[in-house]
């Protein structure tokens, strides 16, 4: 018999969500990768919906710091 090996998964919850989505960031930053690219790359499943918004809103947040970063560099 072969044997069928299945690529390891993250299950993201509210312990490691932040972490999760700070890693989403700057690997969309510095690998010029989506987000969508790192959520399948890295084999991500959310433990519940909410835990979905919440690693949105912490990608937004994130961009929203980022770009008024730049804007004030750019004054």
């Amino acid at each position: 018999m072969s044997e069928t090996t299945l690529p390891d998964a993250t299950i993201v919850s509210v312990l490691n969500v932040k972490d999760e989505a700070m890693k989403a960031f700057y690997v969309s930053l510095t690998c010029n990768q989506s987000v969508d690219e790192y959520i399948h790359d890295q084999h991500l499943y959310f433990s519940s919906r909410q835990v979905e918004s919440v690693f949105l809103s912490h990608l937004l947040a994130l961009t929203e710091l980022a770009l008024d970063r730049c804007f004030l560099r750019t004054r």
